[in-house]
């Protein structure tokens, strides 16, 4: 196979793979919204949906812990790999601490993109929040999970990352647009 061929090859799969986690997640997302079997509080003011937003954001916060835990799991093991200036312990780690950079950069930016989008959405339309960090929660382990399978099939777990949270970004941005900083603040 000739250099540019694999390229393309790899290019496809890429997309492909990419495709498959945001399509899954987009109807997981519409589904879930739709059947979502919990009961909410009512949270008539910005604050409440604050608070009950970031409790939820406990289960990313375990995942990030669980990502921490994978590299310490391979030092702990290893008398190289616990040398961090051991270039064969560095390279022992290497795909396990991919992964939790990837996930400490995902949960940041999941972390804030929630925080400003529960200030924009009503008490009716909060369910979005759980159903938002499930989702970042099964992707990361899909991502984990798909990485150290084979890392080219960690699109999946990332595209079902980002692409919700990208999502809820461009949202949150044309609400501050439309409305401005002040929407649903004092009277």
């Amino acid at each position: 196979m000739a250099p540019s061929d694999w390229t393309a090859k790899r290019s496809s799969d890429f997309y492909f793979r990419g495709a498959t986690g945001v399509g899954l997640s987009t109807l997981y997302f519409l589904l879930g919204y739709r059947f979502f079997p919990f009961q909410l509080p009512v949270m008539d003011t910005v604050l409440d949906r604050l608070v009950f937003t970031l409790r939820w954001q406990i289960c990313g916060a375990f995942v990030l812990f669980m990502a921490m835990r994978g590299v310490m799991y391979i030092r702990e093991k290893n008398d190289c790999a616990a040398d961090p200036l051991n270039r064969r312990g560095v390279e022992m780690t290497q795909v396990a601490r991919n992964i939790l950079q990837n996930t400490i950069e995902q949960y940041l930016f999941h972390f804030v993109a929630q925080m400003v989008l529960c200030t924009y959405l009503t008490s009716e339309t909060m369910k979005a929040i759980p159903l938002l960090v499930i989702l970042f929660v099964v992707a990361r382990v899909v991502f984990k999970v798909c990485y150290e399978i084979e890392p080219m099939m960690r699109v999946y777990g990332f595209s079902s990352t980002m692409v919700p949270t990208l999502v809820s970004c461009f949202y949150c941005f044309y609400c501050f647009v439309s409305y401005g900083a002040g929407y649903g603040l004092g009277n």
